[in-house]
């Protein structure tokens, strides 16, 4: 399986348009009209919606041409929702009530959090084996919540329910005995759970009902930081595994892995990555909030070093904003 080697940029050159290269050629595989113009609408030219996709698989490629984001976008703070949050906490993820989990690197004590009023509690604990323990992950669904930990002899993504503000281990996991450094996870549009393995190098494809079946969706990944789910249904992965830059890249199922669409600079350290309004947002421990318009534009900084260390991102329910998760607050960024 083999893996390109993205070509460092220095970061006033990520701020320009791309005219060609890999990221022009990648838009072409996955269908972008030739010679449309960025930021045109998906449709007829009266603004008509274009037509449902057909029924196919998670990660083929789109079947119709479409244009998905404006070469610019923009970013503003529109609230600060929580402030003084406990220290450590680096991952989120959100309940179908529309409220927040937030779980630490280390230790097992995940908080809760309501957007509305600001309110943090305690939820619980992780259910782990003795010794030191690192929380890789979280993800909710209708069903459950799924938290990917390494233990001191246990690597595993467990289940959880969450009622009446209690988390509580169901007994059951989606996957045991990974590797170290495996876990970071996403719901895909087939509703399956997506994982990675770490070092080995895999994305694995996952039914909670049924993790026996588990699959291998995708091989020949280095150092994965983020997945995400572009309106096409098409999986990004953000990965800085060549120790120069960090490639922002699409995957195909049973394809060697593409030419990367795009790098930043390794130095800033990716930590979580969403979609939203046909973007890929990923935030970094340099604090800065990479805009990568979807699906040929370059990347573009935001919010550069005025927060610190950004550690989660991801879509309000209305899929309107931006949650923010910072070292010591939670934001929510109108974004275009």
């Amino acid at each position: 399986m083999r893996r390109a080697v993205a070509v460092a940029a220095v970061l006033a050159a990520l701020t320009t348009a791309c005219a060609g290269g890999p990221a022009a050629d990648r838009a072409a595989q996955l269908g972008a009209a030739p010679g449309a113009t960025p930021g045109e609408a998906p449709g007829g030219p009266d603004g008509d919606p274009p037509a449902e996709p057909p029924d196919r698989e998670p990660g083929d490629e789109p079947a119709d041409p479409v244009v998905i984001a404006p070469e610019h976008g923009t970013v503003a703070i529109a609230e600060t929702v929580a402030e003084d949050l406990p220290p450590g906490l680096r991952r989120a993820a959100a309940l179908p009530d529309g409220t927040l989990l937030l779980t630490p690197a280390t230790g097992g004590t995940v908080h809760h959090l309501d957007p509305a009023t600001g309110n943090l509690t305690a939820a619980g604990e992780v259910e782990s084996t003795t010794g030191e323990m690192t929380i890789v992950d979280i993800a909710a669904s209708e069903e459950a919540v799924y938290i990917a930990y390494e233990g001191a002899q246990s690597n595993r993504i467990s289940r959880y329910t969450y009622e009446a503000g209690t988390l509580r281990p169901t007994g059951s996991a989606a996957a045991r005995d990974l590797p170290r450094g495996a876990g970071l996870m996403t719901f895909g549009p087939d509703g399956l759970l997506y994982a990675s393995t770490g070092p080995s190098g895999d994305i694995l494809r996952i039914d909670p009902a049924r993790p026996a079946g588990t699959t291998t969706f995708s091989t020949g990944h280095t150092d994965l930081r983020g997945l995400a789910w572009d309106p096409m249904g098409v999986l990004w992965t953000v990965d800085p595994g060549n120790g120069s830059t960090t490639d922002i890249s699409p995957v195909v199922p049973e394809q060697p892995l593409p030419p990367a669409d795009t790098t930043v600079p390794a130095a800033e350290d990716p930590t979580d990555v969403a979609q939203l309004a046909g973007s890929l947002w990923m935030t970094t421990t340099a604090g800065t909030l990479w805009r990568y318009p979807l699906p040929n534009a370059s990347p573009e900084p935001f919010l550069t070093d005025d927060l610190g260390p950004l550690t989660a991102v991801l879509p309000t329910p209305d899929g309107e904003d931006l949650w923010l998760l910072t070292e010591t607050s939670l934001l929510r960024l109108t974004v275009t």
